[in-house]
């Protein structure tokens, strides 16, 4: 019985990711969850958030956009409207578009897609945690 399983993740525009892990946790709509091999199969919608990837001592972080997560007892299957490698984030870009959208909602300016404003800033938001995480990760 291996412990290892196949993780893919895929974005439109990316190149897609290839990997065996021991242990994936994503940010699922309702909460986080971790797979192991041989996992019961689910589908799970992702939100904006860290995608951890453990391959024994080898450990990976990536930020997603949202998505989509099939799981099943070999494979995890990660359908991503974005996704980035934690280390590689643009700090200061995702500090500049929370500012923003956070600006943006105290204003309440009419014509402004509010929805539109929320996921902008839960993206930066998810962008600075995961750029954290992976900073903590290499102390």
């Amino acid at each position: 019985m291996a412990n290892t399983f196949n993780l893919q993740v895929v974005a439109p525009d990316k190149p897609a990711i290839a990997e065996e892990a021991t242990l994936v946790v994503l940010p699922g709509e309702m909460g986080e969850f971790g797979v192991m091999a041989h996992h019961m199969a689910f589908l799970s919608t992702l939100k904006p958030g860290t995608v951890r990837i453990v391959n024994g001592q080898n450990r990976d972080l990536y930020f997603v956009a949202g998505g989509f997560a099939e799981v099943n007892q070999s494979s995890v299957i990660v359908l991503a409207e974005d996704y980035e490698k934690a280390d590689e984030i643009d700090v200061a870009g995702a500090q500049k578009a929370k500012a923003q959208a956070q600006e943006q909602l105290l204003e309440k300016k009419e014509g402004i897609d509010l929805t539109a404003v929320r996921n902008v800033l839960a993206r930066a938001e998810a962008r600075l945690k995961a750029a954290e995480e992976a900073e903590t990760l290499k102390k």
